[in-house]
């Protein structure tokens, strides 16, 4: 076991519940054994971080991750050099947990923009029932320490998604998140529109039709770029999403 990777005690028992966290990481080679390390106090034996990594990471990460993974089998190196975008390496993680054997499924970004300090808020919340437990940065007590272009259109994109999908949680647009099995199963069958990050927005719709809750988080990212192409496509996976959603009302 790593050092400093200890199940603080003050953690509720779960027995017979695999966690299964699931992060896509690209250059992370300065943060990554860090990064880990601060994960693992949060989990028990039965449970397994997968680190999905592909070929836009050059840095020496994969290195250090199966360095990691042989001094801890919590850590699983997932390689998926056929990845073509961010959404290809999230279903690629998720189908590893879940053929894990995973009970719960929490997903998270690596570099520290989520912060594992704020793991236990989402499985505290899953003992008490809830299918989907998602991160909100505009709840009271969540923050979003991000260049203004970012706040705009994530706390934007939430408040147009609720008024045109009639959908009520706070933060539509957060990728810090956690799934009972069958709802995440539910998710992979219907299957991800989206090719970039309004993927989590997709997600976030589906998991209303579940029992689900949200926990405030912390939020840092300081890279302001977003892309134009980027949310000319999420307008356009969210305007389908809407006249799927009226053809079902019909």
């Amino acid at each position: 076991m790593i050092n400093g990777a200890k199940e603080p005690s003050s953690q509720k028992e779960r027995d017979g519940i695999k966690l299964g966290i699931v992060i896509p990481l690209a250059n992370e080679a300065e943060n990554i054994r860090q990064l880990l390390v601060r994960i693992l106090v949060h989990l028990q034996p039965q449970d397994r971080i997968y680190c999905v990594v592909d070929k836009v990471s050059m840095d020496g990460t994969r290195m250090i991750i199966t360095e990691m993974a042989a001094e801890d089998a919590r850590v699983i190196l997932v390689w998926a050099p056929e990845n073509q975008c961010v959404v290809d390496a999230y279903v690629r993680g998720y189908r590893s947990a879940l053929d894990g054997g995973c009970d719960w499924i929490l997903e998270m970004d690596g570099g520290f923009s989520h912060l594992p300090e704020e793991i236990p808020k989402f499985l505290d919340a899953m003992q008490q029932g809830y299918d989907f437990v998602g991160g909100s940065r505009f709840m009271p007590g969540g923050s979003h320490r991000s260049p203004w272009s970012r706040v705009v259109v994530s706390r934007g994109g939430s408040v147009f998604t609720n008024l045109l999908l009639k959908t009520k949680m706070t933060d539509m647009t957060s990728g810090f998140e956690c799934f009972r099995r069958h709802a995440l199963e539910h998710v992979m069958a219907r299957g991800i529109v989206s090719r970039a990050n309004f993927f989590q927005t997709e997600i976030r719709y589906l998991m209303h039709q579940f029992k689900w809750r949200e926990v405030p988080i912390s939020y840092f990212n300081q890279d302001p770029s977003m892309g134009w192409t980027r949310l000319r496509e999420a307008f356009h996976v969210l305007w389908g999403m809407h006249r799927e959603q009226r053809k079902v009302r019909a």
